[in-house]
């Protein structure tokens, strides 16, 4: 009796693990859910907020400094040369880092093309010799006669 108790455990033992291995992979995939689905909420609430276009006119105001026709902006700049007190994107990029991201990826390609236009000249290896191959004669083939 103890050894048919034995054996049924034996057997039973990797279907034990593969089911809580399985239970655990589901209840990670039903938090990730969970979380998937707060994430769209929050973006159709976001979607929503920027249908509105009194949120677009203060987003306009607050992240990039607009004005309305008739108002006079200002703003207030520190010590450093920095505008305090307003960013200046709606995705927090620094537009002086990008100008000059941009001016480099320029640079590079006009240095591109003067290689192109002033290729440097080849260096022969040391010891190899360039010989001239015998030219083949060719022979114009004869007319054929019909």
């Amino acid at each position: 009796m103890g050894a048919a108790v034995l054996l049924v455990l034996v057997m039973i033992t990797p279907s034990l693990g593969i089911y809580f291995s399985q239970r655990s992979q589901i209840s990670r995939t039903q938090d990730d859910e969970a979380r998937t689905r707060a994430s769209i909420s929050t973006l159709q609430d976001e979607v929503k907020r920027w249908h509105d276009p009194d949120y677009v006119r203060a987003q306009a105001r607050s992240q990039l400094g607009w004005v309305m026709p008739g108002e006079t902006g200002y703003q207030v700049i520190g010590e450093n040369g920095k505008v305090i007190g307003s960013t200046t994107s709606l995705d927090e990029k620094d537009p002086a880092s990008e100008a000059s991201a941009d001016a480099r990826w320029w640079r590079e390609a006009a240095g591109s093309v003067q290689d192109a236009d002033h290729p440097a000249p080849p260096h022969p290896t040391p010891g190899a010799m360039i010989t001239p191959t015998p030219s083949a004669k060719l022979s114009s083939p004869s007319p054929s006669r019909r």
